[in-house]
């Protein structure tokens, strides 16, 4: 088999304008692609909040009401608070909770207050796509 090349002859058999097919860049001086560095959207101890999240229910986004003493001296302290002391990682550590519990289907609620505090999108998404594939495949039973 042997192989014909047609590239003298394809510019003039095309409908389209003479001077348009030799402005265009031959494939041959085509530089290879490089892609751009890619920058980790998130940092370790942020994706430790994601992981100690998965272990927080949903009772741990409701506020905590405080013990009257009555209780106090019965149930004896109250368990320490799970939320964070810094607002921008209790708000991933929100996030990350709801995403463990729902899945991709978020409440819009939850977006607007991980972008209130300070996560983009592009962040939002690496925290949705990284819980995505943590989460174990859905396995269906027999029927």
């Amino acid at each position: 088999m042997a192989f014909v090349n047609f590239a003298d002859a394809a510019p003039a058999a095309l409908p389209i304008a003479h001077s348009a097919i030799f402005a265009m860049r031959r494939p041959e001086a085509v530089e290879p692609y490089v892609a751009p560095p890619q920058v980790a959207p998130l940092d370790a101890l942020e994706r430790r909040v994601i992981e100690l999240a998965r272990g927080d229910g949903m009772e741990t986004l409701k506020p905590r009401r405080k013990r009257s003493w009555l209780a106090r001296l019965i149930l004896g302290p109250q368990a320490p608070s799970p939320v964070l002391a810094n607002e921008r990682l209790e708000a991933l550590r929100r996030l990350a909770v709801q995403a463990w519990h729902h899945g991709y289907t978020l409440p819009a609620s939850a977006l607007h207050e991980a972008r209130k505090a300070g996560w983009d999108e592009r962040q939002i998404g690496a925290v949705i796509d990284m819980i995505g594939r943590l989460q174990p495949p859905v396995r269906r039973l027999a029927a």
